[in-house]
Formats: C-alpha cells, structure tokens, sequence
C-alpha cells in the first residue's frame, strides 16, 4: 500500500513539474516575441512632416507633435481609407 502511494506522489510530483516548465517556456516565448517586435518596429508621423523619415522608438514628431504611429498600422488604414472611397 505504501509502494502505490508513493508512486502516485511522484508521478503527481513530476507531471506537476513538467506542466509547469511548459508554461514558463510559453511565457518566455511571448515576452520574446514583443521584444523582437518592439526593436523592428519602425514609426512615422502621420501627417508626413518630414517625408518618409522613421524612428525606432515611438514619440511624438518634432515639428507638428503629433504621436508617431507603427509604419505597419499607417499602411493599414491607408488601405481601410482607399477601398472605402465614395467615387
């Protein structure tokens, strides 16, 4: 009797420390994903104050003070805006 209850202990022991490494590695994968994200990224003024010009950080552009926004999202509402124009 002892022997099952031991056995079923470290069996519970060692899929409780399996399951947990899983969602430590998962996390870790995340975290890096944004990271790598973030340090491509690339920002621009939306009004174009100073042409094509990009920054790796976002902030606020130095001649109107408008937020600089991701160049992905731009080119995505500048697709949203030309596909629903009135002709």
């Amino acid at each position: 009797m002892k022997k099952q209850i031991i056995t079923a202990a470290l069996l519970l022991t060692t899929t409780m420390f399996i399951t947990s490494c899983g969602s430590n590695n998962s996390e870790t994968k995340t975290e890096k994903s944004a990271t790598e994200e973030s340090a491509t990224a690339q920002y621009q003024c939306p009004m174009k104050c100073e042409g094509e010009k990009t920054y790796d950080k976002p902030g606020q552009c130095p001649k109107c003070n408008m937020d600089l926004q991701k160049v992905e999202e731009m080119h995505e509402h500048h697709e949203h805006d030309s596909t629903h124009t009135n002709h």
